[in-house]
Order: C-alpha cells, then structure tokens, then sequence
C-alpha cells in the first residue's frame, strides 16, 4: 500500500519536481549499501560524505525516487529513470517530510527522553501498547535530528501508536524533535549526567530536557517522574505555560501517583512488582535484570495508562516486557559461565545502577567485571572514572577489566577502594586482553560488561564463546 505520492512529498518538502517517472512510495532510504528498491532516497550531506556523489549508485539499488539539494551534470541523466525532487536543504526536507506524514496519521505519537532508560522505557511501552494495539517504534536508538523523521516515516497508515525516542547532547534539540514529531503524549524518565561535557552542570541538563513539555503543543498528555527532585520540578513552568494541560506523574515512593509499583522480589533474571495503576492493585513478575528498570516499567505502564488501555490490560502485558540488545542482556557460554552484557551505553549514574545490583548476582564461581570508558563527560571525566572505579572496587569483583583513555583515573580508583583481586587496565582493546579473559573464564563465572557505544566492549564477548548473542 502506497503511503506518499511524489506530489505529496513535493509539497511537504517545498521542493520543485525535476522529473516525473515513478510517483507513489512506502519507503524511505538514506545508505546506498542497503536495499532500496521502491525507495525514496534521501541525500543527506554529512560531515565526512555527500550522498549526492553517489545517485547513481542509489539507483542501482533500486531507489525510484531521489530527494537532492543539487544533481550533479554527471547525474543529468538520472532524470530519465527516476522521479527526482530538488529542495534547499536535504536534512531539513526529511524533517518537513516527516511532519508532514506525522500529520495525515491517525496514531497517537509518544515523545520519550530522559538521561537514562529512554530506550529502555520506549521497548516497554511498545511491547505493552504491542499486546493490544498496532504499534509502531524505532528501532535501536534512532532518537536524532535524522533518526525522529526515520522512525515517523517508517510508520504504517494503519498504526495506533508510534513510540519516539528523543535523544540531545545540545539545548534546543529536543525543541527541534518535538516539532518534527508534535507528540500526543510525552515523559523525561530522568536526568542524569549524560552528556555533562556539552551541559557543565546536571541542571543544564534538565532545562533541556524540559523542552518536551514545554514545547509540545497544549493538548499534549504530560507525564513526570515524581520521584526525582529534578524531573518533578518540571511540572511547575509546565503547569504555568499550560494551566489546561493533562498530567500524570508515577512514582515508587508515593501511592497517590497515577502508577505506583514497588518491588517485591529482585532475582537475577525475574523483577516482581506489585502497585496502583490508577485505583487498581495489582502484581507482574516481568523477565528483567535490576531495579533500575523499575523507573522504565513505571513509565511505560502510565504511558499505556494515557493511550486508554486499562489498568487489568497494563497489568496482564507486563510480563511481555523485555530489554533489547545490550542493555542487561543475560548471555550463556560454552564453559558454563554467563555473561551480564549492557555495553550499549554508559554514564556515571547508569554505571552505578548497574554496580549496585552486582551483589544480588548469585554465582558458583568469579564475578569479573569488563568496563569501557563512559564518554562525554568533558572536563569531569577524569573525577567520573575515579569515582566508578572506587565504587567497582568494593562491588564483589575478583576480576576487572577497564579500556578507555581515562585507564589512569580508574587504576587510580581502584587503588583508592583497595581492591584485591586482580586487575587488567590499559588504553585500548586488544586481543591479548580479551584471550586473558577467555584463559580466566570457568564454569559458575558471571561476567558484568558495561561501557560507552563508543567503547565497544562487545569485543570481548566473542572471547568467552557465547552460545546466544549476536554482535550489531
């Protein structure tokens, strides 16, 4: 079924049609190293590459539309093959493209950000709203000024809920994303320290964040952590901005919250949870690792609670929720040994999180820590990695492992919490490190992997010969 006509996409784009051949899409694409049969293709000028150097090779893919700020002469041809539409500016087409689109749906669009747990909280608010409904969500963290349009575009006619994820490293971008994607309900799960290099304080950091309440439109369901001094200060500029505006909050410490849970049970692979969801008691054993997903579960069930599902359907889909790769991902190995893999990010707060949960893993054998470097902490850097090595140090370990260029200030960390066992720290990654570990690695053993994207410590995993995982 055919979503845009090349007149459509004209239209939301300002653009000017060049050429005329294909004229109805479904599909967008913006790598020429991926199929695009059918495709509208988008060429995006980036910092390193200009797609507009490789049109031809969009269409040897099967792209049937191209979207350009300029056709090169050598690409003149191009007119006779495909449907073409010029515009001033590629990226912000996209954007407008996908405004556009998010206007003729009739799905209710979900805003999420927050320093931690947003992808986190976007998976189980889909997997929730997935039990009932037709739901649509991105897919990884596609939260970006390119990634938002992506996410909406991508979305069926037929959806009843897309799920946006909202990311920023610098103020006014969520401002950006948040009229790209005018979302009908929204929530900053926290504020933590990510980002700090680009914000100097964690203040700075929630001015930011609040621009998804501030800027989305009156109507918008506004939903707030109460239990964070920050997030619930955001209520009141909101209140005052939109005196009419629907709010809904949820909380772990107070019942009159519009969702309640506590918990009842931590096991290494199982949280139960029991609470109020509205008026309504009730009790979920969901297959999740930590109690730091507690403010995940409680944002997606209030999330769901806004989208009108009720409170018995919140309730029976708990169980469905899941973490995705790289995010406390439980991984067997050939020895018998099992790998806690959360290596797709980390900063100071989610890396205590985690830490704080290392002494509820129950093990026959080691507990061995594999870290990376946290990025983007700027100047506070150095102080963050002295900070977590120190807290590492006392967490359980015998093993821990570190790479990143902050290596001195986590030796210097561990030295400070008197750590015994034994330790392997150094700048890079290299494979005599990861066959150190795969010598050390026995039966019983649980190895927690935690780091920055940018850190990659997935590249240990294939050392200790996992039996269930995939790199990405």
């Amino acid at each position: 079924m055919a979503k845009w006509s090349l007149d459509q996409i004209a239209e939301w784009t300002q653009g000017q049609v060049l050429s005329r051949q294909q004229t109805t899409f479904s599909e967008v694409g913006t790598d020429t190293r991926q199929n695009l049969t059918g495709q509208v293709f988008v060429a995006l000028k980036g910092d390193v590459y200009d797609a507009h150097a490789y049109l031809d090779q969009a269409c040897a893919q099967g792209a049937t539309a191209l979207l350009v700020h300029e056709l090169p002469e050598k690409f003149q041809s191009l007119k006779e093959k495909v449907s073409i539409i010029q515009v001033p500016d590629t990226l912000k087409a996209l954007q407008n493209f996908a405004n556009g689109y998010r206007r003729s749906l009739k799905a209710k669009i979900i805003g999420i950000t927050g320093s931690n747990g947003k992808t986190t909280t976007k998976e189980f608010t889909a997997q929730i709203l997935g039990t009932y409904r037709k739901t649509h969500y991105s897919q990884g963290s596609f939260n970006n000024h390119w990634g938002v349009p992506l996410t909406l575009l991508s979305a069926p006619v037929d959806s009843d809920f897309v799920v946006v994820e909202m990311g920023m490293n610098h103020a006014g971008e969520i401002t950006q994303l948040v009229h790209i994607a005018e979302p009908d309900i929204v929530v900053c799960t926290m504020v933590g320290t990510a980002h700090l290099e680009f914000f100097g304080t964690q203040q700075n950091i929630a001015k930011a964040k609040s621009e998804i309440y501030l800027e989305s439109k009156p109507e918008c369901i506004r939903i707030f952590n109460q239990d964070q001094d920050l997030t619930f200060d955001m209520m009141y500029p909101v209140a005052r901005k939109y005196p009419e505006s629907r709010m809904l909050s949820f909380s772990e410490l107070n019942p009159e919250a519009d969702v309640f849970f506590k918990i009842e049970t931590l096991k290494v692979k199982e949280l139960h949870i029991s609470g109020l969801i509205a008026t309504e008691h009730g009790e979920a054993i969901i297959p999740i690792f930590g109690k730091q997903n507690l403010v995940n579960l409680m944002a997606a069930a209030t999330i769901a609670y806004a989208c009108k599902l009720s409170p018995e359907q919140i309730w029976k889909a708990l169980p469905n929720c899941k973490t995705a790769w790289g995010r406390n991902q439980f991984i067997q190995t050939e020895v018998g040994a099992e790998i806690l893999f959360d290596g797709y990010n980390a900063n100071p707060d989610s890396m205590r999180a985690l830490l704080d949960n290392v002494p509820r893993l129950l093990s026959q054998g080691k507990k061995i820590g594999v870290f990376g470097q946290m990025k983007e902490l700027g100047t506070q850097s150095r102080a963050a990695h002295i900070d977590i090595a120190d807290v590492a140090g006392s967490s359980g370990f015998q093993q821990i492992y570190f790479i990143g260029e902050d290596h001195e200030a986590f030796a210097e960390g561990l030295k400070k919490s008197g750590f015994q066992g034994q330790s392997f720290v150094q700048a890079e990654f290299s494979e005599a490190l990861g066959q150190q570990l795969q010598q050390d690695l026995a039966s019983g053993d649980i190895v927690v992997v935690k780091g920055s994207r940018g850190a990659k410590t997935e590249r240990f995993v294939p050392f200790c010969k996992p039996l269930n995982w995939a790199v990405k």
